[in-house]
């Protein structure tokens, strides 16, 4: 009974800690999120109201050891609502509303060419590597990361989500131009990693083929065909 006490004692006093201290929430955010991207990330400013309600401003998710961008994503204003309850004491985190506005996608394509000798007769093969860390991995057929086994494995759910005057940035090594295009409003719900809802790589999926179908150039539409087999 003592740790039962002990520990609604303890929840508690985080939640007046996190109600009335909104650094603490922004460092929080800031590891959990770097942690997850594997990137280093910073934003302009941060703001959070007592429970769930966070909005971030000037997001940016930069490149690791690129070429032509020090960015892989960055958005104007992103807001989430999130359901405090949920994340405290369920299995299941609910995010009420999800809201990116002005978000920038930036991918970057490096073509390698490797020779090679088979039968005395020289082959180049050619090879790619992007920003994102897909096109590689296709390319070599790298397996799965394997992720070490969770203490407590946390699913999320995104009720509604809305994404606003997107725009993509590509830039492919062996073509000089660069190729900006404006995507579509992007509206979901029910998104997340649990069994009854849209799988998240599936709307990032949705997101992606927006991108590369409204490529014009007919060069670039086929190396991006090729690198990421479509």
């Amino acid at each position: 009974m003592k740790k039962i006490n002990w520990f609604f004692v303890t929840v508690f006093f985080l939640i007046l800690t996190i109600s009335f201290n909104e650094k603490i929430v922004e460092k929080y955010v800031y590891y959990k999120l770097s942690n997850w991207l594997e990137r280093e990330i910073n934003f302009d400013e941060f703001k959070y109201n007592f429970p769930g309600s966070i909005t971030v401003y000037g997001l940016k998710v930069r490149n690791n050891n690129t070429k032509f961008y020090n960015n892989t994503f960055k958005a104007d204003k992103i807001f989430f609502n999130l359901d405090l309850n949920s994340y405290l004491f369920k299995s299941l985190v609910i995010i009420n509303e999800l809201k990116i506005e002005n978000p920038e996608f930036y991918l970057e394509i490096i073509e390698k060419k490797i020779a090679s000798e088979i039968e005395k007769k020289e082959k180049i093969e050619v090879t790619f590597q992007d920003n994102i860390g897909i096109a590689e991995k296709l390319n070599s057929k790298t397996p799965d990361k394997v992720w070490p086994k969770k203490v407590r494995d946390i699913n999320f759910l995104i009720l509604s989500s809305h994404i606003m005057n997107g725009k993509a940035f590509i830039k492919i090594s062996s073509i000089p131009n660069e190729s900006e295009i404006k995507l579509s409003s992007f509206n979901f719900t029910n998104v997340g990693n649990e069994k009854k809802s849209q799988h998240y790589k599936n709307a990032l999926k949705i997101i992606f083929f927006d991108i590369l179908g409204r490529v014009n150039d007919y060069e670039k539409r086929e190396i991006l065909a090729k690198v990421y087999n479509l």
